[in-house]
């Protein structure tokens, strides 16, 4: 056997090798970049929902601000009305005829005037359903200053991407909470 015969013997064999290290690593690999992806996915969609909710709460208070004190309906009115507007302008359904009354199972607003004041409004939270989270403490709310909190479920905002990594954001909400003064 010639020297070139046995190099090129030797050549197949370790490229044979080569290919065979390199589905192994990419079966250690491709699992957890997926993984990984998969993290970066649900974080980003949850990060613009919390932004949502956020903003969501911020066009409430506003318009509790301008409404003033009117007269407790009309204010409620206004705010749900506002808020249902800024989380469908952001893509989040708030339609209560929706499966499974949407509404009454996954939001909640929550108006807090003052701090001998209970809660004006409690979405959900009143006789319609469940309570979905804690209100934050009125104490701190001064006289002349109204807070709307809106809590939606994490569910209904970002896709639930990490439930087959035993991580699961049924059960998760989202708060979004802002405190104003009374215009005039």
């Amino acid at each position: 056997m010639s020297f070139r015969a046995a190099a090129r013997g030797r050549g197949k064999r370790s490229t044979g090798w080569r290919s065979g290290v390199i589905s192994l690593e990419l079966l250690v690999v491709l699992p957890a970049l997926f993984a990984c992806t998969l993290v970066a996915v649900q974080f980003g969609a949850s990060l613009s929902g919390a932004v949502a909710v956020h903003e969501a709460s911020v066009a409430g208070a506003q318009m509790a601000s301008v409404l003033g004190r009117s007269s407790q309906a009309v204010l409620i009115a206004g705010i749900k009305s506002t808020v249902n507007q800024s989380l469908v302008s952001a893509g989040i359904s708030t339609d209560s005829a929706g499966p499974a009354g949407w509404c009454a199972a996954n939001m909640q607003i929550i108006v807090q005037e003052r701090v001998s004041d209970p809660p004006a409004y409690n979405g959900s939270a009143g006789s319609d359903g469940p309570v979905l989270q804690s209100v934050p403490g009125a104490t701190a709310i001064p006289a002349d200053c109204i807070r709307v909190t809106v809590n939606v479920r994490l569910a209904e905002v970002a896709p639930d991407l990490l439930s087959s990594f035993g991580f699961s954001v049924v059960s998760r909400f989202i708060t979004g909470s802002t405190l104003r003064y009374f215009n005039g």
